[in-house]
């Protein structure tokens, strides 16, 4: 059983619910449950054969409730859907799910597997009692998973428990096209942690100089308004596109003459990974954590440091005035197809998921 809080798009919904279709395909019966409902759509396909499970309160949608009442509730559902399942495993993604799923499966006798999806220690918006009870609960799962060394690092240091490290797996794409357009393409959702802003300021240092190139940000997030008003503020109206969520993102990576990602903090960025899949030359911020795992700087893509404009913009018009090197670096990148070949990442996935149980023994 796989449990996430919704599919509604972005990184970790795109690996559960690839990882479900993979374990589908090999005749696995999977079951997917979201803490969503039915208002929440699902933005990722899933193979016919995953059972689709929602746990959402739909007897109390819309009304107000405490949220230490709500959150109970929902460990509630999810225990006694474990119950009447007994899967062989459990597999959680993303903090607040993780800790009722341990919650819901204690005392239970089910196997535990959690997964951090961004660098913890800088989850900023994460409540601080969720903080707390991540340090109180994580040693009862059976395996806490990380994507990188460095989210590892500090999950053992400050959860006091042992951690895996499993990146994210690539998924299937096409061969790398070898047209590639005047663009400058972005992914991901519109939010101050992605950094967009960052690169709407860089590009527009360097506009003038390179009249026929476009940017093209792909996604949607709580900061497409403050992000409008700044293409404005900086006169690139005619020169920023807002694309929107798309299930087509692969078109968009395919064609870009550069990929950026100017996140402030990552988990383990898809976006990145999938561009050099595709052979584009990619610039990322050298931000924690996940790009450097990718990325050797000057050798498969360009790391540039985190929040520095004006290094982001110098970078970014190198490339553009060397089509020959922007070739290279997308050349060399299309080493991550072997590296993380998701039949090799979901062999270290299956590893994690299967062994002794100590959920059952910590309650």
């Amino acid at each position: 059983m796989l449990v996430i809080g919704s599919l509604q798009g972005g990184g970790a919904e795109r690996q559960m619910s690839d990882m479900a279709n993979y374990w589908a395909a090999k005749k696995w019966h999977v079951v997917l449950a979201t803490w969503s409902g039915t208002e929440v759509l699902d933005f990722f396909p899933l193979d016919a054969r995953v059972v689709r499970i929602s746990i959402a309160d739909r007897a109390h949608a819309g009304i107000g409730r405490s949220r230490i009442r709500a959150n109970l509730g929902r460990v509630v559902r999810l225990r006694t859907l474990l119950s009447s399942a007994r899967p062989e495993v459990v597999l959680s993604f993303v903090t607040e799910s993780n800790l009722l799923t341990i919650l819901a499966a204690l005392g239970l006798k089910l196997r535990v597997v959690v997964s951090e999806r961004v660098q913890p220690a800088l989850h900023s918006a994460l409540p601080q009692s969720w903080r707390i009870l991540r340090r109180l609960l994580y040693k009862w799962a059976d395996r806490v998973v990380a994507q990188t060394e460095e989210a590892a690092q500090w999950l053992e240091k400050n959860c006091r428990t042992p951690v895996t490290i499993v990146p994210n797996a690539l998924r299937g794409l096409p061969e790398p096209s070898a047209g590639r357009r005047a663009l400058i393409v972005a992914v991901g959702r519109l939010t101050h942690q992605k950094g967009f802003d960052l690169l709407l300021r860089a590009f527009a240092r360097i506009a003038p100089q390179f009249a026929d190139w476009r940017v093209a940000l792909v996604g949607e997030g709580e900061e497409r308004q403050a992000l409008t008003r700044l293409r404005g503020e900086l006169f690139l109206d005619d020169r920023v596109e807002f694309v929107g969520q798309t299930a087509d993102v692969v078109t968009w990576m395919a064609q870009a003459g550069l990929v950026v990602q100017p996140s402030r903090f990552e988990g383990f960025p898809n976006v990145v990974l999938e561009s050099m899949a595709l052979g584009a030359a990619v610039i990322s911020a050298d931000c924690p954590s996940g790009p450097a795992d990718l990325i050797e700087d000057r050798v498969n893509g360009r790391l540039v440091p985190v929040e520095d404009v004006k290094t982001l913009a110098d970078v970014m018009a190198e490339l553009i005035s060397r089509p020959e090197e922007r070739a290279r670096l997308g050349h060399a990148a299309l080493g991550v197809r072997e590296r993380y070949r998701q039949d090799v990442i979901m062999d270290r996935w299956e590893a994690c998921l299967f062994g002794s149980s100590n959920v059952g023994k910590a309650s």
